[in-house]
């Protein structure tokens, strides 16, 4: 018997392709929320705090500070309420020395402006109740008289429902998307005559100055809710999320989709509210035809009639919160295109008391937006915080979500109001993504909607069915000095909130993996995406999702490498994502039964604005079977040897094939003995088929039989090497 030893090394070069490690999705543990739907407040009081969701990780959540100031106020045996976090000072007049409607206030308790002995905080709840005063606030005040429109809304807004003799209130309100108790004195900022010189009431009623008040509370000033959107103040008064239909151009066609949109949710019942299109100066002022230019208005009604022409037309019943002037063209109070039984039935009168009707077709040139308010009067309010790092550049955050029954809701994501900051504050780029999680693996499985935009909120709506929720949450900071973010539910049933927390280190990788999850489950789920159906089995698909476009390879077949070569051109506000590095040209290799996923993110610098051309070069390399390696080791080997001992030649013979994938050894023993061969491998990039290559390597071949030994790439993307020492013998 002899024995023969050799060494040889060997490196591979390969292309700088791309392949994806196998994909593992995450796996939720849903344990985290309670099992058991959380008990809804039943106050016999009946106000908003009925509709607070207390969260099973925030219990102090619902607490409010009336029930410490009022034993505040008993243990001190102290009668009136003054509020010293918002003192009837300048200071909660403005921070702003120069502010002109500061000047000469008096503060006034309402026992010194309006009669003692009739004031009370309610009479009869009426959009003409608000009067809007000195202070730029018609956004919030129209908000407000649409808002009156549900009257016992306007109600459950107050802990208690009548005048309180102690000047002590509380008024609920969202403050950063938590629905909260606000506390205020009634001490009202008056001119030297006397009278309130912001908001009016109309006769002995308080609710209008009180709502007012805490509102300039909640953001720190009076001055700092000067000028707004209704979108943001009817969801601080309401909870409920907005949406608005925006002018394009002054036409029949803008008209028509206008009027659609107003119809459509008003026949849901939401509150809808408009704004007046902005002048030259940027100022408040009459147009000439009586509608005052940058402003906000209220929508009343609509109908659809016959004028005394008798022409079709759909008109529009608007209300300024000046409680005074009005349109002064067709359908205004002195229109001659009313007749006298319509009138009578839209109790139209001829008074200026703000309340006017215009045609959709005088709207659409006079009023550049509308807002509607998705209000509901018996929806429940659910919010948490998240808890942000204040070093974060860019804050990525998972929420597990449980749904306890079918409700339709929608899902809103919250940056701190940009009032509280000084002028120039904007909002930060947001993404919201919310996927379901499977029954039994708990893994996201469906894709259930998603919000990307640089707006304070951003919402997703969608009916909700019973089940676990994850909510990704991506926020590209604009600023340096804010790190607030809340998650907040809308609906018609109460949920759970879990905010994920991971192991130190392991977060990035972590919530980067599940959002791949959110990804295949937006290709699953939508229709948006483009299939390009390479060979078959072979595909891409492209889609964007949450301000990310991606390209996901999908190969099926079991014998086919595919490469491409994706070219990007005229990139703009596009990053690409690790592991790749040139976002001009990415080389993919998606090998049999794999998949490859490719992700472009949106930066903020466009807002949310993104562009680009797109190229490919593509290719499919059919993957070499055994029998294949094997007939080429034959034919074409790129080494061929014959075993020698003690310096005669025997017949066993060794191939190498390499290619793309690995490298093989391919032995035939043409001998009437068995021969056995032992290898120890050092390789770099490299593992064994079915193979275990970290120890030594035992092969024995009986006589007139082969053996065929495969080292597969790790990572193709890479090139591999390998040395080898073999020692063998014959048996």
């Amino acid at each position: 018997m002899g024995i023969c030893t050799s060494n040889k090394s060997n490196r591979v070069h390969n292309q700088d392709n791309h392949h994806e490690i196998d994909y593992k999705p995450f796996i939720f543990d849903t344990s985290i929320v309670p099992e058991q739907q959380p008990q809804v407040n039943t106050k016999q009081t009946n106000t908003v705090a009925d509709r607070i969701i207390p969260q099973h990780n925030n219990t102090d959540q619902t607490k409010t500070e009336y029930d410490r100031v009022f034993q505040e106020m008993q243990k001190k045996q102290q009668a009136k309420f003054e509020d010293s976090k918002f003192p009837p000072d300048k200071c909660s007049l403005s921070s702003d020395p120069n502010f002109q409607k500061g000047k000469n206030i008096v503060w006034k308790r309402p026992d010194q402006f309006l009669e003692p002995g009739q004031i009370k905080l309610f009479d009869t709840i009426d959009p003409m109740d608000i009067k809007q005063g000195e202070l730029g606030d018609c956004y919030f005040l129209s908000s407000l008289s649409a808002l009156a429109e549900i009257p016992q809304q306007v109600q459950k807004l107050f802990r208690h429902q009548e005048y309180q003799q102690n000047g002590l209130y509380g008024i609920f309100m969202c403050n950063n998307g938590i629905l909260q108790e606000c506390v205020v004195d009634d001490y009202i900022p008056c001119n030297q005559k006397g009278y309130p010189i912001f908001s009016k009431a109309n006769g002995n009623e308080l609710w209008v100055l009180l709502l007012e008040k805490a509102y300039a509370k909640i953001y720190g000033s009076y001055n700092k809710i000067e000028q707004g959107l209704a979108g943001y103040a009817l969801k601080d008064l309401t909870g409920a999320p907005s949406e608005y239909f925006i002018r394009k151009a002054e036409t029949l066609e803008d008209a028509n989709l206008c009027w659609d949109f107003m119809e459509k949710n008003d026949k849901e019942k939401y509150i809808l509210t408009a704004s007046s299109e902005t002048n030259e100066q940027g100022m408040e002022q009459d147009n000439g035809n009586g509608i005052v230019s940058q402003h906000c208005y209220a929508i009343l009604d609509l109908q659809k009639v016959i004028a005394s022409d008798g022409q079709p037309d759909r008109i529009i019943r608007i209300r300024n919160p000046w409680g005074r002037k009005e349109w002064t063209k067709d359908w205004s109070d002195s229109s001659s295109k009313w007749t006298p039984e319509l009138r009578e039935r839209l109790q139209v009168q001829q008074r200026d008391d703000g309340i006017f009707w215009m045609s959709v077709n005088d709207f659409i040139t006079e009023f550049s937006s509308v807002c509607v308010c998705k209000f509901k009067p018996d929806y429940l309010y659910t919010a948490t915080p998240l808890k942000v790092q204040k070093s974060d550049g860019v804050t990525k955050k998972v929420i597990l979500m449980k749904v306890y029954e079918q409700a339709h809701a929608f899902i809103s994501l919250t940056q701190s109001d940009k009032r509280f900051f000084q002028k120039g504050h904007q909002y930060s780029l947001a993404r919201l993504i919310i996927g379901q999680l499977e029954t039994n693996k708990k893994e996201v499985l469906h894709y259930s909607g998603s919000a990307f935009e640089n707006e304070r909120d951003i919402v997703v709506e969608k009916v909700f069915e019973p089940g676990y929720y994850a909510l990704y949450v991506e926020v590209d900071w604009t600023q340096n000095y804010d790190r607030y973010l809340a998650v907040s539910c809308y609906g018609s049933k109460s949920v759970q909130f879990s905010e994920l927390e991971f192991t130190a280190g392991q977060e990035k990788l972590i919530i980067d993996n599940i959002f791949d999850g959110f990804l295949r489950a937006h290709e699953r789920d939508t229709d948006e995406e483009k299939v390009k159906d390479i060979e078959p089995g072979i595909r891409r698909i492209s889609g964007m999702v949450g301000g990310y476009l991606y390209y996901w390879y999908q190969n099926q077949t079991t014998i086919k490498t595919l490469h491409e070569i994706l070219q990007l051109n005229k990139i703009q506000n596009l990053e690409i994502c690790p592991p790749y590095q040139n976002p001009n040209e990415v080389k993919i290799q998606c090998n049999p039964l794999s998949t490859v996923m490719v992700k472009y993110r949106v930066t903020k610098q466009g807002g949310g604005s993104f562009g680009y051309s797109l190229k490919s070069q593509t290719s499919v390399i059919q993957v070499k079977s055994e029998q294949d390696i094997i007939q080429q080791a034959i034919q074409q080997a790129d080494q061929k040897v014959q075993r020698s001992i003690e310096g005669q030649n025997i017949q066993v013979f060794f191939y190498i094939v390499k290619y793309p994938a690995g490298v093989a050894f391919y032995y035939e023993n043409k001998e009437s003995r068995i021969y056995q061969e032992t290898i120890q491998l050092e390789v770099s990039n490299l593992k064994g088929v079915e193979l275990d290559i970290t120890q030594d390597v035992v092969i024995e071949i009986p006589p007139g039989q082969s053996k065929l030994i495969q080292l597969q790439s790790i990572d193709p993307s890479q090139g591999y090497s390998y040395k080898y020492s073999i020692s063998y013998t014959l048996m």
